[in-house]
């Protein structure tokens, strides 16, 4: 058995680069396409047309042509820079172009054509207005992806004046504990020229029954933040809280874990109640990169699941919400986090990392409500790691290639609390195996044990996770990317997709081996006693329909699972 210190097994995911490929045609960032296509437009020497153009195979244009809404064909000749705004370009056999950028349309032919330069293309149409014969841009309404949520976003304020509001709304999210926790509170931004401070004072209501005037039903999370620099700097800030939290956030976004509780009564998180602050040194670095160092002091406790409603299956009991350890801790954490993923169209490129340590330090009852005996509180100390890490890589016009490693647990000290452990299995990690039901596999790979007990918790101390996914855009006429248009199409707001994917993954306990579900300190299992799985779909944006099939277990059934996000 090889033996791999910890260290090593945090940072070999990093393993997974592959550089881009060269291509004739990208999809560019939004305002590198579209900023080429208004400075064409306004130029003194471009010929303007608004509506239909075509090109005959005998006629040639000398210049630069920007087209306005179109359609355009072209079967002859355009000396400079043809410019398609929120219109198809057409293309035939014969076509000379000296540059083609084309912003909010498509282009066909272009294999048929010659093009001078390289193309330009941006599928999200281009708001604009008119003024004084120039084009101007409108800014890009700010949605989320989730078409269930965009209706809701307020427009954007801009970053360089200050304003305060009383804000109303959901957390965006549903579970078996809170319901539909309900948002209210002032916020404010105080913009300077050395720097920013931010405010958010929120009181906290759940809705699930029974509805009372105490800490089940009330809660609170107010933050504040002083900035120093607005595009690099430092930010000081503290926070106060008495909220329900996710015991593993990083499996399944928070919003589909709302849609799956409340239309089947399936809530895929455990959770806990936090009381209490923390205060944070922020170093950032634009919006790709920023190193947080946070202390807090907390009281831990158990939630407990309650009786919200559901659509369908309102007769079935929801899944008990797993015992937790209680007590108070304190808690200190650093965290580091790198985005370098460029979001212009549907395929992203980058990296992205999310890499944590946390030291904590307290006194906890471990495991009440699990014990025949009342359990004695115990100190307790732990470090405890973490990293997310993912590489987008394009490799030709409209197909990708996407990695993802993850990995981390235990690294020293105590038994983790049961807040801190992890599993793997079910639809965001391993789509081939079932949540939480690995009672159908001996050895538990994937809760450690916990499928015993009720509730089926988390007891994992460590995991390990590969994820691939590939993925070439098919284009259908429907489907576009226009936020305005989204809400009699719901879901289809981006480029359709097919994707293959495959995932292999596995939990462990650390302690005397069994060479089972327990190992050394020391060391990582085998390949061979992973689980893994394949799969196939159709991902739309923010709609994917995705079957997966267990490789490791031929008993398992093939899975049809709904995304409402990206998988990763």
């Amino acid at each position: 058995m090889h033996r791999i210190r910890l260290l090593a097994l945090l940072t070999s995911g990093f393993a997974f680069a592959t550089a881009p490929i060269d291509a004739q045609q990208r999809d560019t960032p939004p305002r590198t396409a579209a900023a080429l296509a208004v400075a064409t437009y306004n130029a003194e020497r471009t010929m303007r047309v608004t509506g239909v153009l075509e090109v005959t195979a005998d006629q040639r244009v000398d210049g630069d042509v920007a087209v306005l809404n179109g359609p355009v064909r072209v079967a002859g000749r355009i000396a400079g820079t043809l410019a398609a705004i929120n219109a198809d370009v057409q293309l035939s056999p014969g076509a000379v172009l000296g540059g083609l950028v084309v912003v909010g349309g498509t282009i066909s032919g272009q294999e048929q054509a010659t093009i001078a330069t390289e193309v330009m293309r941006q599928p999200e149409l281009l708001r604009y207005h008119l003024a004084e014969q120039r084009l101007v841009p409108e800014a890009e309404p700010t949605y989320d992806e989730a078409w269930w949520k965009r209706r809701a976003r307020r427009k954007p304020v801009p970053d360089d004046r200050s304003w305060s509001d009383f804000t109303f709304t959901s957390a965006h999210t549903y579970n078996r504990v809170e319901g539909l926790p309900i948002l209210l509170g002032p916020r404010i931004r105080q913009n300077t020229e050395w720097g920013r401070f931010t405010l958010d004072a929120f009181g906290v209501v759940r809705t699930a029954g029974p509805v009372r005037w105490d800490r089940g039903t009330l809660g609170h999370d107010v933050t504040g933040e002083l900035q120093l620099g607005r595009k690099a700097g430092v930010g000081v800030g503290g926070r106060t809280f008495d909220i329900v939290d996710a015991v593993e956030d990083w499996q399944y976004s928070a919003e589909e874990v709302g849609l799956a509780a409340f239309v089947l009564r399936r809530d895929n998180r455990d959770y806990y109640r936090r009381h209490g602050g923390l205060g944070f040194v922020r170093m950032h670095a634009g919006a790709d990169a920023d190193l947080t160092f946070s202390f807090g002091d907390e009281r831990w406790a158990s939630a407990r699941d309650r009786a919200p409603i559901s659509v369908f299956n309102s007769d079935e009991p929801w899944r008990l919400n797993p015992a937790m350890d209680e007590g108070t801790m304190h808690l200190a954490t650093t965290r580091l986090r790198v985005d370098t993923r460029r979001r212009g169209s549907a395929l992203w490129g980058g990296w992205y990392l999310d890499a944590q340590v946390e030291r904590g330090s307290g006194t906890l009852a471990r495991d009440p409500g699990l014990l025949a005996v009342i359990p004695r509180p115990e100190r307790v100390e732990y470090t405890r790691g973490f990293i997310d890490a993912r590489r987008y890589t394009r490799l030709a016009p409209g197909t990708a290639l996407n990695l993802r490693f993850v990995t981390g647990g235990w690294m020293s000290g105590d038994r983790l609390p049961t807040q801190r452990r992890l599993s793997v299995g079910g639809p965001g990690t391993l789509p081939g195996y079932d949540f939480r039901r690995s009672w159908r596999v001996d050895p538990d790979p994937f809760t450690c044990g916990g499928s015993s007990l009720p509730g089926s918790p988390a007891l994992c101390d460590r995991v390990m996770l590969f994820q691939a996914k590939y993925r070439t855009d098919f284009h259908v006429g429907w489907v576009r990317n226009d936020a305005r248009d989204d809400w009699w199409r719901p879901g289809f707001n981006q480029h359709a997709a097919f994707v293959l994917f495959a995932d292999a993954g596995r939990g462990w306990s650390v302690g005397a081996p069994d060479l089972a579900t327990t190992y050394a300190k020391d060391d990582v299992p085998p390949l061979s006693t992973f689980r893994a799985d394949v799969g196939a779909g159709f991902d739309f944006g923010s709609l994917g329909i995705y079957v997966a099939k267990a490789t490791t277990t031929a008993s398992e059934p093939v899975n049809v699972i709904v995304r409402f996000r990206h998988r990763f």
